[in-house]
């Protein structure tokens, strides 16, 4: 199974695209049946520290369809750590069915305030989960922090030692984590990224600042500013956000790329990103790898006839 693949992008009135561009996709959601894409690789050190602290639980923070969340749960099914789980608002008497796989995984799970959540591992809720529970280790939202990062870093090492010459690679931003891994990796060329979040223009900061931590190179900041382009008008609305105009190009996509499924809330919209910036003319690479970092199972929180896939 080759984890690289050529996307057609012939679709939607568009009929020369593929002369003019190569765009290949890093199948990352084919990696780790429990984590796909991006999450285990940012969980692997957490679980290492994790183990190293003789951490009966590890406990961690996200939304009620949060990937994160879900594969945090399904990596620890068969460990001896226990996963406690604080999700974003009211825990409703429906679960949702990202948190109904974590519960059948063994996750324990708490409700946060909204105002609460966004203090993160500062929250008063971590407070008294950490007293509650005796020897806690903590991962940072999204599986963030400088060991999500170094585990990305890995995986962008791994992904230069098995694939092609590219100009540059293009990956999608939540926390900035990844994207920070892959910036500090001399395998990464020029570095395309895209938020899926509204008013980040303030990460990109953070994206470099994290990267330069991670091979101690805080007293050269530029040198990743130059190898970074930050996008942070990708978003089509908001985070998890799915327009009409969203929707139908993933149709068209999945019609001219049927043996390819992209998640709703970060590689679908680097992609349309990108095959919009190609279709004006105004995309700078002849030659890209897009990197698909999972979250299949995010579809889950939208109504079935929104998906293509």
């Amino acid at each position: 199974m080759t984890l690289i693949q050529s996307i057609n992008l012939n679709f939607l009135g568009a009929s020369n695209l593929n002369q003019s561009y190569q765009l290949d996709l890093y199948r990352g959601d084919l990696e780790h049946a429990k984590a796909p894409g991006n999450k285990w690789h940012k969980l692997r050190h957490h679980l290492k520290a994790a183990e190293q602290q003789n951490a009966k639980y590890i406990g961690s923070l996200g939304g009620p369809y949060s990937n994160h969340l879900h594969a945090l749960a399904a990596s620890l099914e068969d460990r001896d750590e226990q996963a406690v789980l604080l999700v974003r608002g009211e825990l409703q008497a429906g679960l949702t069915p990202t948190l109904q796989d974590a519960v059948a995984h063994g996750a324990e799970l708490w409700p946060s305030q909204r105002a609460d959540f966004r203090l993160g591992l500062e929250a008063n809720a971590v407070s008294r989960i950490t007293q509650y529970y005796s020897n806690i280790y903590w991962v940072p939202e999204g599986g963030g922090g400088k060991l999500g990062a170094q585990g990305c870093a890995d995986w962008a090492n791994a992904i230069g030692a098995i694939s092609g010459e590219y100009s540059a690679w293009a990956i999608a931003a939540g926390t900035g984590t990844t994207a920070a891994g892959f910036l500090s990796s001399e395998a990464c060329p020029k570095l395309e990224v895209f938020s899926a979040l509204k008013g980040m223009a303030q990460q990109q900061v953070e994206v470099v600042a994290l990267a330069a931590d991670l091979v101690e190179h805080q007293d050269n900041l530029t040198y990743f500013s130059d190898r970074l382009n930050f996008h942070d008008d990708a978003h089509l609305g908001g985070y998890a956000k799915l327009p009409i105009e969203l929707i139908t190009f993933l149709q068209a996509f999945a019609d001219a790329n049927p043996d390819v499924e992209l998640d709703p809330v970060y590689t679908s919209k680097v992609l349309f990103s990108i095959w919009h910036k190609m279709k004006a003319g105004s995309w700078p690479h002849t030659k890209t790898l897009m990197i698909h970092t999972g979250g299949m199972q995010g579809w889950r929180g939208y109504a079935s006839h929104q998906t293509p896939f």
